[in-house]
């Protein structure tokens, strides 16, 4: 086929029912929602910079989950419930991108191809989930109390709860137990920690 017969078919393509179509339109939900667990993925988790110092994935922070004045109860409440407030959201967010991949799946009209990029989705959002919760034990068997873990998308972000900044082998034990349990290697894996309440 040469370039004359290929401007010729595209000229003779009907855009306007192309992007009306239930192809498109299920296309498009499926990469928002892809697109809403990425972002929320990648939501930084007490990183920032402190002195200067910049973050880098991989590398280990400790977050003070404390403030000063009035709001120390809050604060005190904030940071023992934030493992727990970050499980509850991220089981959430899983939860809504399931039920609208489920949809798709189960919507009779819907095509063939968007019933299997749907199930596709489906099927990576369990193994996602199957890898966090296997992360979370093995992490807490190291010898840390608390444990939230979140991967999406090729990226992993771990929270530990520590009173005082990782040391370079507590994470590098961390970033191994993610590379072995999602292939997920440390340059695309954030480890930090939280102070305990």
């Amino acid at each position: 086929m040469n370039l004359k017969e290929t401007a010729k078919k595209l000229k003779n393509i009907d855009y306007g029912a192309f992007f009306g179509s239930k192809a498109f339109l299920i296309g498009g939900c499926i990469v928002i929602i892809v697109a809403a667990i990425i972002v929320n993925a990648l939501i930084p988790t007490g990183s920032g910079t402190k002195d200067g110092e910049v973050n880098i994935l991989g590398n280990s922070v400790l977050v003070d989950a404390t403030l000063s004045g009035d709001a120390d109860a809050d604060a005190d409440a904030e940071g023992a419930d934030y493992f727990t407030q970050a499980v509850v959201e991220r089981e959430n967010t899983r939860n809504e991108a399931m039920e609208v991949l489920q949809t798709i799946a189960d919507n009779p009209d819907a095509l063939a191809d968007a019933k299997e990029q749907a199930m596709e989705g489906i099927a990576a959002i369990a193994d996602e989930m199957n890898a966090e919760t296997t992360i979370e034990q093995l992490v807490k068997a190291k010898g840390f109390s608390r444990c939230v873990c979140i991967v999406s998308s090729g990226r992993a972000s771990v929270v530990v709860s520590a009173d005082e900044e990782l040391t370079q082998a507590q994470v590098a034990q961390i970033l191994e137990i993610v590379y072995m349990e999602t292939g997920i290697l440390p340059a695309e894996t954030k480890v930090s920690a939280m102070k305990s309440a």
